[in-house]
């Protein structure tokens, strides 16, 4: 798919299975290095929060291609829980031609860093 791995510390926990919610957190910057830092988190809102000044967002996901950008569907497939992996995603499978207005330029590649903390219940809870 072009979704480059550039590093991975390997989890502990069961690996993430398509269409099952998981707690992530999610790191992004654009080729030159620059971070991207969100207004507003994205995912399960009700879950969803921003760190570091909005570069880290913390949410909850469903692993599936409707709900995550491709590269992180595809980036984070074969992950376990408690691992983090650090993926070089071509503008395709990332925000393709458009980009985000004010956020993301057009055909960017980004660079993410995503760890998977837990994997969440449907009612919502932290399964450990």
């Amino acid at each position: 798919y072009g979704i480059e791995v550039l590093g991975e510390q390997p989890g502990h926990g069961p690996v993430v299975e398509r269409r099952e919610s998981y707690r992530i957190r999610v790191k992004m910057w654009l080729n030159r290095g620059d971070l991207v830092r969100w207004e507003r988190p994205w995912g399960f809102l009700t879950q969803a929060y921003l760190e570091d000044d909005g570069a880290t967002l913390v949410t909850d996901v469903r692993m599936d291609r409707a709900f995550l950008i491709p590269g992180l569907f595809y980036g984070m497939a074969g992950m376990r829980i408690g691992g983090t992996r650090k993926l070089r995603i071509p503008p395709s499978f990332a925000f393709g031609e458009t980009g985000i207005p004010n956020r993301i330029p057009p055909n960017a590649v980004i660079t993410a860093e995503v760890s998977v903390l837990a994997k969440r219940s449907a009612s919502g809870c932290t399964i450990t």
